[in-house]
């Protein structure tokens, strides 16, 4: 599989183009705060599931929004959250990296 690209730009262009910046800036900030809440679950699980459910939840909307790492690297965690793999904690680190690089990388595209 090959690294997807931090933000693919050309999804949140399509979304602003069909409902404008004003609202994709009031989605993404609502984002920001469920991106933060379901990272914090991820890294913070005591059991894979409650991992793997957040992850699931975080994948779907970071794809809405064309974060397409962090919709990837959720879908690393709730796999291995799903199967129970050993390698799951070192996934929630990198997905909690990915999280900051891509609210760092929707700001700079919103505010351009």
């Amino acid at each position: 599989m090959s690294e997807a690209p931090v933000l693919d730009t050309a999804v949140l262009d399509d979304l602003i183009e069909h409902i404008g910046a004003d609202a994709v800036r009031s989605i993404v900030e609502i984002f920001f705060g469920e991106c933060r809440e379901l990272t914090a679950t991820i890294a913070g699980a005591a059991a894979p599931p409650a991992a793997g459910r957040a992850a699931h939840s975080l994948k779907s909307s970071a794809g809405q929004l064309g974060a397409a790492a962090l919709a990837e690297a959720a879908l690393a965690v709730e796999t291995a959250a799903e199967n129970g793999a050993p390698e799951l904690s070192r996934l929630a680190a990198a997905l909690v990296d990915c999280a900051a690089r891509t609210e760092a990388a929707l700001t700079a595209r919103l505010d351009s």
